[in-house]
């Protein structure tokens, strides 16, 4: 978590450990951009659900991004909702 994880482009994972393994809180698309404020708003949220681990995957092609974003949620059932994952639900 102490790690510059929030300036990194690709797909982030906020975690809690679990009896099974572990517990998906979020995820969430980074662009990368310096001074985005955005995934530690989403680190703070998450923490509220129990994350207290990151899971990173460096990813530089936006296009790509999306796709593993769109490919956990469809695979796993996360805690808190991304856009794509509420209007899904919908």
């Amino acid at each position: 978590m102490d790690a510059p994880w929030a300036r990194s482009p690709g797909v982030v994972i906020f975690a809690a450990p679990d009896a099974y393994g572990w517990r998906l809180i979020r995820v969430m698309e980074l662009t990368g951009r310096p001074h985005d404020l955005q995934p530690i708003w989403a680190l703070a949220d998450a923490e509220r659900y129990g994350a207290n681990a990151v899971f990173l995957g460096v990813e530089f092609d936006a296009a790509q991004r999306k796709l593993m974003v769109h490919d956990i949620e469809e695979g796993f059932s996360t805690v808190c909702f991304t856009d794509h994952t509420r209007s899904m639900a919908a």
